[in-house]
């Protein structure tokens, strides 16, 4: 009996020893230790490339011939030297959609891909690449000494659409800097 006493003894001294090293442990396994705060992208986030580069990059994810648009969560901020090509338009609705179903999957914050509304057209080794931007940064762009000279953009793609047999990239602008 004198062991049975001495075994509980010695359970109600560790037991809240071991308890605590417990939860310890569960608490610091729970701390998020590759969790960062969610910052704008700078210039220094985004790799050199070329629109070819990109639009190609954009289109990779596609899986079949039945699918008419392709989401990639993969946004590979680029910077890239273009020249405007003195075209704009309207954003199309299938563009459109594409980026409301991205924002709406992978976005913290879905309404900050709603102002994309203007596809302006760049010409890069006399290809012509049709880009999203926001009215905003459109705005800074036509006030800008760009106009006639290159400028680099810094865009992000979010995967590609098909119209007819041809698979068409959907490649955001964020911002622009003259080439200096």
């Amino acid at each position: 009996m004198p062991e049975v006493e001495v075994i509980l003894m010695t359970l109600r001294i560790q037991f809240p020893a071991l308890l605590l090293f417990f939860l310890s442990v569960t608490c610091y396994a729970q701390e998020a230790t590759d969790a960062r705060l969610k910052r704008a992208r700078v210039p220094a986030d985004y790799q050199t490339g070329t629109l070819k580069e990109v639009a190609a990059k954009a289109l990779e994810k596609r899986v079949n011939e039945t699918e008419t648009m392709v989401i990639d969560p993969d946004l590979s901020p680029t910077r890239v030297r273009a020249t405007y090509a003195e075209l704009t338009a309207r954003t199309p609705e299938d563009k459109a959609e594409l980026i409301r179903r991205w924002a709406n999957r992978y976005a913290g914050a879905p309404e900050t891909y709603k102002p994309y509304e203007v596809d302006v057209a760049f010409r890069e080794n006399g290809i012509d690449y049709w880009l999203t931007f926001k009215q905003k940064t459109l705005d800074s762009f036509w006030k800008s000494d760009a106009l006639t000279k290159p400028v680099d953009l810094f865009l992000i793609k979010m995967g590609g659409i098909k119209r007819g047999d041809q698979w068409i990239p959907v490649l955001l602008v964020e911002s622009f800097q003259e080439v200096k």
